[in-house]
């Protein structure tokens, strides 16, 4: 299966699809679904706390460490860029 890959660059690829996948699905059913929208840098938090599920998976469950430190590492470098990009809003 192309899930069960133990490889640091699958890692990171899940890493940087999955928080933008669901940031794109969290700003178009969120607004439908409540009638109004939580702040921008609300919902990039929710999309990146999304990394976590998935990470505790490949380490826990299928014993994936490389695949784990991919999304670790993006997960970190998303966090980096929300806090320079939210440096005010804090």
């Amino acid at each position: 299966m192309f899930f069960k890959n133990d490889s640091p660059l699958f890692g990171l690829f899940i890493g940087v699809v999955v928080p933008i996948i669901f940031y794109f699905i969290q700003t178009c059913i969120i607004p439908l679904t409540f009638g109004k929208s939580f702040s921008s840098s609300s919902m990039q938090l929710f999309a990146l706390v999304v990394n976590l599920p998935i990470f505790r998976y490949y380490i826990i469950n299928l014993k994936f460490e490389k695949t784990a430190k991919g999304i670790l590492f993006a997960t970190f470098i998303y966090g980096i860029i929300w806090v320079y990009l939210n440096k005010g809003a804090i």
